[in-house]
């Protein structure tokens, strides 16, 4: 499952970043404007809703089984959280928590 964990992290740095790194190219770092299109429309601000939702959901997670495991590679998780996104981040720890539960 590792392998399988790595390899969903992987995909989910590439496929996010490459529509990033699109948006950033067409207007430069503006973060007012980032805003404006994450809600632009009611569809929009679903998916950014549902998004931040799980982002809260899975620090809880990741926070909670941290303690039970004992897992120190926590941090990473959280710092990926917060600049790749859920994509990675959840792979990632569910590879570091693998590892914890096999001992």
């Amino acid at each position: 499952m590792r392998k399988i964990y790595i390899s969903f992290g992987i995909i989910g740095t590439v496929f996010p970043y490459y529509f990033f790194i699109q948006f950033l190219r067409e207007n430069g770092f503006d973060l007012r404007l980032l805003g404006d299109l994450l809600f632009t429309n009611s569809i929009s601000t679903f998916f950014a809703v549902d998004f931040l939702i799980s982002c809260i959901v899975f620090s809880v997670f990741m926070f909670n089984e941290s303690r039970k495991y004992n897992i120190k590679e926590k941090w990473i998780c959280l710092i990926t959280l917060f600049t790749v996104g859920l994509s990675l981040a959840l792979p990632l720890f569910l590879f570091f928590r693998e590892s914890y539960i096999k001992k």
